[in-house]
């Protein structure tokens, strides 16, 4: 898949250009593996391990980001409001480490070496991130370590790991694209995924989702990312994004999709040259150009690969979250932790 720009991809996956025959192909044989892979844990012929500690996973069907970084955030914060020691396993995505073992994280790793979800989870929680491409390893360290309860951040489709919830988190704006499995579209699971999870969460409002009939029988919460002020790395001044309104910023969001942040911006006024970078990527801040005479917006998942090395006139994003009052997902972890064993 990769002679495919990311760019040709997303063209088929989200703007309606028919794929083409070969993707089409490999797309049924990814099907046939996908469904024969569930068919074999759920017969029992591949075995699923109970950790002996509750496991929350917190995932998605598409490629790309969804939101399950904040909501994996959101979710360890709320636990340990319930005084619960939590865990977090990430996969340490782009990461030079080769990840075999698992490794505990803390907020001065390399994010270089550990991948910058893993790293930003770190920073940015009170939880033990454990990093590890096995996610049993990862889980048994975690509950050596003495953590009462795990997130599985991108986890839904690791059979191996048993779970007691499964949150399903949706892009709003993008959803489940031309609903095809990759490489032709964008799933990682055949749509009817869905029914099988304990809670849909989408990271949009009920507006955005009107014309997806595969939803419409389903109970789902809905949350924003929010961003309303910037601060100035190197001087530590916050300003208002309004406070930008009519300004040319360049924003470098080595994000899943982009785009969304892109236009939450130019609502607000802003006249936003991207930087262009792949989802996880790090780029060569050299080469942007400009930086004393127009603003660098980062977010803070690609700051943590920076940090020490960004020059004045650098801002750093701060999305904050926010879920709508009386969510059900907070009955189902009080039920998880209730049916701690």
């Amino acid at each position: 898949m990769r002679k495919f720009s990311h760019k040709f991809l997303n063209s088929i996956w989200y703007e309606g250009l028919r794929p083409p025959i070969i993707l089409r192909i490999l797309s049924i044989f990814y099907q046939c593996i996908v469904y024969l892979r569930r068919f074999f844990y759920k017969t029992g012929f591949l075995k699923t391990i109970n950790v002996g500690i509750p496991i929350i996973i917190v995932g998605n069907i598409t490629t790309g980001g969804t939101g399950k970084t904040p909501i994996t955030l959101w979710l360890s914060e709320e636990l340990s409001k319930k005084n619960q020691k939590v865990g977090i396993i990430s996969r340490g995505y782009k990461g030079k480490k080769k990840r075999q073992e698992p490794t505990i994280i803390h907020s001065d790793h390399s994010a270089t070496e550990y991948g910058d979800e893993a790293v930003y989870l770190a920073q940015e929680s009170k939880a033990m991130v454990c990093v590890c491409k096995n996610k049993i390893k990862a889980a048994k360290l975690l509950k050596e370590k003495g953590v009462d309860i795990i997130i599985c951040d991108d986890g839904l489709q690791h059979y191996a790991l048993d779970r007691d919830l499964e949150i399903l988190v949706i892009d709003g704006t993008r959803l489940f694209g031309n609903n095809l499995m990759l490489p032709a579209g964008p799933l990682r699971e055949h749509i009817a995924r869905i029914s099988t999870v304990d809670l849909l969460m989408v990271n949009g409002s009920e507006e955005s989702i009107k014309e997806e009939p595969l939803l419409a029988n389903y109970q789902i919460e809905y949350f924003h990312l929010i961003n309303e002020e910037v601060r100035e790395i190197n001087g530590n001044q916050v300003m208002l994004i309004n406070e930008f309104s009519d300004t040319e910023v360049q924003v470098l969001a080595g994000i899943g999709n982009p785009e969304k942040l892109y236009s939450e911006l130019k609502k607000k006024g802003l006249n936003v040259t991207p930087v262009i970078t792949e989802d996880h990527g790090e780029i060569d801040l050299e080469t942007i150009q400009n930086i004393k005479t127009i603003p660098l917006f980062i977010t803070p998942k690609d700051y943590v690969k920076y940090q020490g090395r960004v020059e004045d006139n650098t801002w750093l994003l701060n999305p904050i979250i926010e879920i709508m009052e009386g969510h059900k997902i907070d009955s189902l972890l009080n039920e998880v932790i209730e049916n701690k064993s």
